[in-house]
């Protein structure tokens, strides 16, 4: 066992040490990422005459960040629907948070989150919102981990000697993060321009077998930006911490809303190593009123992301929660999914994934899906 901790940690230590920058290096007055994402799977069964099943679900994923040093917001929409013959169902829950930071040089913020969530057959749309404080940041970092990803490329072409010093890999990253400005000003011939600002900065180096990266060199430029053949996937570091109070704006089925509820929240996300991303979140709220601590729920999530390959990810995540009533037994959930994507090309993945939940006193449910999953940007 102590063998395997030990491999386990020189393993990702030199993930983390091979290149000369690091996540955590990366600073921008203005960080931001934008994903939507699709997939769907249909299934079949028929014995003789009798269909046995006829199922099909489709999920939609839009997230959309933006971060500065006087404010930050982030707006999460996940949508599914499904059916089971003839029974339709569905969720969709919007996420939404804005922070306005009261200093520029420092982190505490003032916080307002908006959650709407519409599920099945209820004839209302929950809405909560929150208002309240916090300390902390997020820092999107995908810029440099394409840059660090061309970086791996040029090496193994033998295009350069050896990595990039940490300024160069930062400013490369800085360009990579340009490209809606090169596209403003150049047009249409905008990749030109954008490659040629980045082979600028690798020449500074001093680390090119030849005077130029050369055709291989912007091939791999663009497989890296463009998504030809590989995907880089997000990467975000930092954590934040609020407090605030969440007033129940509208519940499911029109019953009263009830009382506000004092709520704590915290989020953290780190790169362990360039293929390796951990995000995890934890909320608990409680009624302020004469069940204060006494009616407590709890909700937490943990993701883990590891990439095989330039190919091959590795997406898994736990989720559990706990409503503990101020009268009665606490009921908890228990939820693991796992899932292997296979690029395939022009942003689609073949997906093969396994999710075990349990909810409280019920049997255990373990289901299996293979699809496909189509990012649109």
């Amino acid at each position: 066992m102590k063998k395997f901790l030990l491999s386990f940690v020189i393993f990702f230590s030199l993930a983390v040490n091979a290149q000369n920058v690091s996540v955590t290096d990366y600073r921008v007055p203005i960080s931001k990422a934008q994903t939507l994402r699709f997939n769907g799977s249909w299934n079949w069964g028929q014995t003789g005459d009798n269909v046995t099943a006829n199922n099909a679900t489709a999920n939609l994923l839009y997230k959309i960040f933006y971060s500065s040093l006087p404010l930050a917001w982030d707006v999460n929409v996940a949508a599914t629907g499904g059916k089971n013959k003839a029974d339709l169902n569905h969720n969709i829950r919007i996420d939404t948070r804005f922070r306005k930071y009261i200093w520029e040089d420092r982190d505490w913020f003032g916080l307002a989150q908006l959650i709407a969530q519409h599920a099945n057959f209820y004839k209302s749309v929950a809405v909560d919102l929150t208002v309240g404080f916090g300390f902390g940041r997020y820092i999107n970092a995908t810029a440099l981990a394409k840059a660090v990803r061309i970086e791996e490329h040029l090496i193994k072409d033998g295009i350069i000697t050896g990595y990039l010093p940490k300024e160069i890999m930062i400013n490369i990253a800085n360009i990579i993060e340009r490209e809606s400005e090169f596209f403003n000003v150049y047009g249409d011939t905008y990749q030109t321009y954008w490659y040629d600002a980045i082979e600028q900065e690798i020449i500074k180096a001093d680390e090119l077998e030849h005077d130029n990266v050369g055709s291989l060199g912007i091939l791999r430029m663009q497989q890296v930006l463009l998504g030809i053949n590989e995907r880089v996937n997000e990467r975000f570091f930092g954590w934040d911490v609020s407090a605030g109070i969440l007033f129940p704006l509208s519940t499911f089925d029109k019953s009263p809303v009830g009382n506000p509820n004092l709520t704590i929240q915290a989020r953290y996300s780190f790169p362990i190593s360039w293929r390796t991303q951990i995000n995890a979140i934890a909320r608990a709220f409680t009624p302020l009123d004469s069940v204060f601590f006494k009616d407590i729920t709890v909700q937490t999530g943990v993701d883990f992301i590891y990439e095989f390959s330039n190919r091959i990810n590795f997406v898994s995540g736990y989720r559990y929660g706990l409503v503990k009533p101020a009268i009665g037994s606490a009921i908890s959930e228990h939820n693991f999914n796992a899932s292997f994507w296979y690029y395939l090309e022009n942003n689609i993945y073949l997906t093969i994934s396994g999710n075990l939940s349990k909810q409280g006193n019920n049997p255990r449910i373990l289901t299996t899906q293979v699809g496909l999953q189509y990012n649109l940007f």
